[in-house]
């Protein structure tokens, strides 16, 4: 049976997410996320599509994507095929990184946009892994927050102008201290 195609278009969101296979640790140390970065931004490069968003964790990652061309399905799949070869070169091994697929859920409106946009960013936070989003040094979450610089292939500037405030980093602040309630928590851990 043929898998479903992706509902893709142009200018359509998602939230993507994917994690290792088996026993393979997705990420060995910051050289690792160093590629895996870089990778990534040479894909969605290459096929318009955005980065408004990611958090990379031990096992998994979340990206938040804008598909300006609709061209996510191509974009991923040069990713994943490039971060694998390039990771597994680096550590002499072989075979597959990803459990599989990329998971991609569709983003339909702006409220539940921002909702995905604090799930990622909050994804450490809520693993217990640190107490504050501050001290995640493996997500855009300081960049949104203007705790560093934005690499120039990360988009904050859409998210942070729904906040219509003076203080746009303020406000995306107090919106990610307010936390990700039950429901998203629950309909993001069936992926």
């Amino acid at each position: 049976m043929p898998r479903p195609q992706r509902n893709d278009f142009a200018g359509a969101w998602h939230h993507v997410m994917n994690r290792a296979h088996k026993d393979v640790v997705l990420f060995a140390d910051d050289q690792d996320r160093e590629v895996f970065l870089a990778t990534l931004a040479d894909a969605m490069q290459r096929f318009d599509v955005e980065l408004h968003g990611y958090c990379l964790m031990g096992n998994h990652y979340h990206l938040l994507l804008c598909s300006s061309a609709g061209q996510l399905s191509p974009a991923m799949q040069r990713f994943a095929s490039r971060y694998t070869t390039r990771v597994n070169r680096r550590r002499g091994a072989d075979g597959p990184v990803f459990r599989g697929r990329f998971a991609s859920v569709p983003i339909s409106c702006s409220g539940q946009l921002l909702t995905v946009s604090r799930y990622i960013h909050l994804n450490p936070v809520t693993a217990g892994l640190i107490s504050s989003v501050d001290h995640w040094p493996w997500s855009s979450a300081a960049a949104y927050l203007g705790l560093a610089n934005s690499p120039v292939w990360l988009e904050t500037s859409e998210i942070l102008q729904m906040f219509g405030t003076a203080d746009l980093r303020r406000s995306y602040r107090e919106f990610l201290v307010a936390g990700v309630d039950e429901a998203t928590w629950r309909r993001y851990q069936e992926h």
